[in-house]
């Protein structure tokens, strides 16, 4: 499955890269989106290779900013990708057709991990992970870690 971020991110690229006002780029971008949300990757193929036609093939030694190339990025990328981009059939399914709660959940334990004046080794990373899963579980394992945790006051001493 390709994520529909990165879609949207080729579409969007590809759109203004055919010229046009603002409201045209726009319109032919929601038009674009919508057809790849809604499984039909080829219709959306078939308009871009026909702005291709309009605006020409990219040149020799092109540079990769130039709207002939973008265009032509775009279109290699969605034709490459048209058999993993069946949005529809994935969210009956119930898949996610996008990582980006996952990229921003990375994120954000780095941050708390990795964090400035935080040194962490890795046992110690994997404990603080480990303690947080426990508490997100909805289940007896935090409850059950903290009663026995070296130093717990619910801790009997050994005797010396």
């Amino acid at each position: 499955m390709v994520d529909f971020i990165h879609v949207l991110s080729y579409a969007r690229q590809a759109a203004r890269a055919t010229g046009g006002s603002d409201a045209e780029q726009w319109d032919r971008y929601a038009r674009w989106m919508r057809g790849c949300w809604q499984g039909r990757v080829s219709e959306v193929l078939g308009e871009m290779d026909r702005e291709q036609e309009r605006i020409g093939e990219p040149p020799e030694g092109a540079e990769d900013t130039d709207g002939r190339v973008v265009l032509a990025r775009a279109r290699g990328y969605l034709r490459n990708n048209a058999e993993r981009m069946k949005y529809p059939e994935y969210r009956k399914a119930g898949l996610p057709v996008t990582s980006s709660w996952v990229e921003s959940l990375i994120k954000e334990i780095n941050y708390r991990v990795k964090g400035t004046e935080k040194f962490w080794n890795e046992d110690g990373a994997e404990a603080v992970l480990q303690v947080r899963a426990a508490a997100l579980s909805d289940d007896e394992r935090l409850d059950k870690y903290l009663a026995a945790r070296p130093g717990s006051p619910f801790q009997r001493r050994a005797a010396a």
